[in-house]
């Protein structure tokens, strides 16, 4: 028979679903090992735990069972006290000692019946004192039975919390970035693993991709003989192999001589060497996303079936998030997109601004040269320059367009641009640093600018670089109401106002590219010359249609 919990304990698991799973411990027989020196005391107890359907094994003393213990997971120990080469006592401190330590239960004469209530100190469960009633031996192995079975099912529990917390995480991740970082932490946590690879597909159009290596982790040192493998591991997986290997399975156990472990590292010319290996296929509505790989080397972390379910939950949910990280990135470049065709088409409304915020792009660039920015900062500072006056979206095009000065009335309208521009960007979490380049492009270093009078290093730093930029094109351009500052003008202004609307060091550094700046007005102008000429040759062609058609009609 099966292992027998009393009325109330059964009553609870059953109406609990959760914890009958398919590797639960009420479903299996439970392993024990009889530690004794006495052969008639172990037949005895081998054949009546045998007879209860226990999985047991024997030892003659605590030498024997230490080695046991060392390459097999007992539930319940049984052990004599007194015995040779080793005796129970030391038997009990040792095995206390390891991660997997079974239940242990003390079986001794009533003369040692002492040191028996002395080894409950150490942990010991229970004693069953010798002549024994056998009844009370199934008894007492079943109480002690079932705190095991608790125990390892409350680890259960912990375990699948932290499984549950973790894909929570996982799911309220907007980035790619920070997605995968969780499902390593987690994994790293969760497995034990030494190594991880994680390769995602480039398919942001549902076409068909290579997969690339994404991100590898190694969380250990290892030796030369060990990294060998890891040497031959490809930087990326073509469709066609991921598909053929991968599509037809969640999740995969390897062993060494698998054919697939020489197909994914291709190379290999000797066998691996590792302890275990596992594979996850990240789909997502029956799309292949991704592939991650985790390795053992250690021989004490073997992956089991059971760990590759349970985490398959978490894999699953990444599958999830990574896909709508794809989803939200489409998204918001759509929008970005769209901002900048509505600032293009801003300036192109007004022949004396069109590519003004290309050309303040391109200033800001050289400034931008010399402050050490990295790639992502120069694409953010660049996409600003762009976006700068996005807000005049929101300025009546009268006031924009006005061939004179504009009046202080007027004025305060135009000052409601960086708001406005920030307001448009808001919904892009992407342009988090953006938006505040636009909102603050017009403070002063003094602090007598708009719209919060930032003042010095309290302005941003971007903000200060479009700044210059955004005011030297002005200078430098034809405008409705006065003719465009020479490069010595504006040169001289910006000097001027270095230390008061402008950063002086930034200044300085701007002026010191003068021969890459004149290149730069040499190109707008040919650009507006052309554009300006076109504009005339379009003029002149619909002046000539009307006079032909009132002609013909006359």
């Amino acid at each position: 028979m099966r292992l027998r919990f009393n009325g109330r304990l059964k009553s609870f698991f059953h109406q609990n679903k959760w914890f009958n799973m398919e590797e639960s411990w009420l479903n299996s027989s439970m392993s024990i090992l009889v530690v004794d020196d006495d052969p008639g005391i172990v037949d005895i107890l081998v054949d009546f735990l045998r007879e209860l359907d226990y999985r047991v094994e024997c030892a003659s003393n605590g030498v024997e069972a230490l080695a046991l213990l060392a390459v097999k997971d007992f539930d319940l120990m049984l052990t004599d006290i007194n015995m040779p080469v080793m005796g129970g006592m030391e038997l009990i401190k040792r095995t206390k000692a390891q991660e997997k330590c079974p239940v242990i239960i003390v079986i001794t004469a009533y003369s040692s019946v002492q040191s028996a209530v002395e080894s409950v100190k150490f942990g010991v469960y229970d004693y069953i004192a010798k002549p024994f009633n056998l009844e009370n031996v199934s008894n007492v192995v079943e109480r002690a039975l079932e705190k095991q079975f608790l125990q390892h099912e409350n680890v259960n529990l912990k375990e699948m919390m932290a499984l549950y917390r973790a894909s929570e995480s996982i799911s309220s991740q907007f980035g790619l970035d920070q997605v995968v970082k969780v499902l390593f932490d987690s994994a790293a946590s969760f497995t034990k693993a030494d190594f991880m690879a994680l390769y995602l597909d480039d398919a942001r159009n549902g076409e068909k991709a290579d997969f690339k290596l994404w991100q590898r982790q190694l969380f250990c040192w290892l030796p030369k003989t060990e990294r060998y493998l890891l040497s031959f591991l490809p930087k990326k997986l073509s469709s066609a192999f991921a598909e053929k290997y991968f599509t037809n399975y969640s999740s995969k156990l390897f062993k060494v001589d698998d054919p697939l472990v020489s197909s994914i590292f291709k190379g290999l010319q000797k066998p691996a060497h590792f302890s275990s290996m596992m594979a996850f296929s990240l789909k997502e509505r029956n799309r292949l996303v991704g592939v991650l790989i985790l390795v053992s080397f250690n021989r004490e972390v073997i992956f089991s079936d059971k760990l590759r379910r349970s985490f398959y939950m978490l894999v699953s949910k990444a599958a999830a998030a990574i896909e709508n990280t794809y989803l939200y990135d489409n998204l918001q470049r759509q929008y970005v997109e769209t901002v900048e065709s509505f600032a293009l088409a801003l300036e192109a409304k007004d022949s004396y601004t069109h590519g003004h915020s290309h050309q303040v792009s391109l200033y800001a660039s050289l400034i931008a040269r010399h402050l050490k920015f990295t790639a992502d900062e120069l694409a953010a500072l660049q996409q600003a320059a762009i976006l700068h006056d996005i807000g005049k979206i929101g300025i009546s095009e009268t006031i924009l367009n006005f061939p004179r000065k504009l009046t202080e009335s007027e004025f305060s309208q135009v000052r409601e641009h960086p708001c406005k521009g920030r307001d448009i960007l808001a919904p892009i979490s992407s342009l988090t640093t953006v938006a505040a380049v636009v909102y603050h492009h017009h403070e002063h270093w003094d602090g007598k600018g708009y719209p919060d009078g930032l003042k010095g290093q309290a302005i941003p730093l971007m903000a200060c670089v479009v700044g210059i930029a955004d005011a030297f094109d002005a200078m430098t351009s034809q405008r409705p109401y006065r003719a465009p500052a020479t490069l010595e003008m504006a040169f001289a202004e910006l000097q001027k106002e270095a230390g008061r609307q402008f950063d002086p060091d930034l200044v300085k550094l701007f002026i010191s590219q003068k021969g890459e700046i004149e290149r730069l007005m040499a190109s707008r102008l040919e650009n507006d010359t052309s554009l300006l000429r076109r504009k005339t040759d379009q003029r002149l062609a619909s002046q000539l249609q009307l006079r032909l058609a009132r002609e013909a009609v006359a």
